[in-house]
């Protein structure tokens, strides 16, 4: 009936996750389905045996249910019960190894792009959270004002990630991850990650103190910065980059 080795490729999950979530769903399921206390255990050769413990008056009466007495529509509940427990747990699970993207600069690729719209972002972030799975919006508001209209799907661009969050929609559990590309906290990004390319300016910090998304940016440094750390920015968001030391 479920092949569990499928469950977890489908989900991303651990097959031993992917099997007590299976289990779980079986038992509240059929529960639901027959009105008594059910529980589906998996034999040793993995097998799934059903047993009924309380029947809908509450008195106690273990027995054995066949898997061939489970109707087509208790079948489908079961999947539908199912689906939804297995993508809540990967949701979950992608926001706890996520949710410290929030505020720094990743690489995306446009995946689809609506004009006057949001686009669709592939990350292609760094870390233990399988970027593959990682998909973000940066909604028309979070544009650069001159780049909108211009995105095409496959571009490679950086974003700064504003929020992630677990929300649901149409009734199915999604990791919600918001991005921009007209804040300062962009400009700061990539300033410090080509100051940083340079192990003894660990602790050059800069703050981007004014922009306007496309033209200008004014980012105050604690340290000097390369021109060619600065022409680098400048080109990637082509705009013009004024850096001034922090006295």
């Amino acid at each position: 009936m479920f092949d569990v080795r499928e469950l977890a490729d489908i989900y991303g999950l651990p097959e031993e996750t992917a099997k007590a979530e299976l289990l779980k769903s079986l038992s509240n399921s059929l529960s639901t389905v027959f009105g008594a206390e059910i529980e589906v255990l998996s034999s040793e050769a993995g097998a799934l045996e059903i047993y009924s413990y309380r029947d809908s008056s509450g008195d106690l009466q273990v027995r054995s249910i066949p898997l061939s007495s489970i109707g087509r529509h208790a079948i489908k509940r079961i999947r539908r019960d199912l689906s939804l427990s297995l993508a809540k747990i990967r949701v979950l699970r992608d926001y706890d190894l996520s949710r410290d993207l929030v505020g720094r600069v990743v690489e995306g690729m446009i995946v689809k792009a609506v004009n006057h719209g949001s686009l669709s972002i592939r990350l292609q972030a760094n870390g233990s959270c399988n970027p593959g799975n990682l998909v973000g919006s940066c909604p028309y508001r979070f544009q650069t004002p001159k780049e909108r209209g211009t995105y095409r799907p496959g571009d490679v661009l950086s974003f700064q990630v504003l929020k992630v969050s677990p929300v649901m929609e149409n009734g199915m559990p999604r990791l919600e991850i918001t991005l921009g590309r007209n804040g300062r906290g962009l400009v700061e990004g990539l300033i410090m990650k080509r100051v940083w390319e340079n192990p003894s300016c660990r602790d050059v910090k800069a703050r981007c103190v004014k922009r306007i998304a496309g033209a200008y940016s004014e980012v105050v440094s604690t340290a000097p910065v390369s021109r060619d750390a600065i022409k680098s920015v400048s080109d990637e968001l082509k705009e013009y980059i004024r850096v001034v030391r922090k006295s």
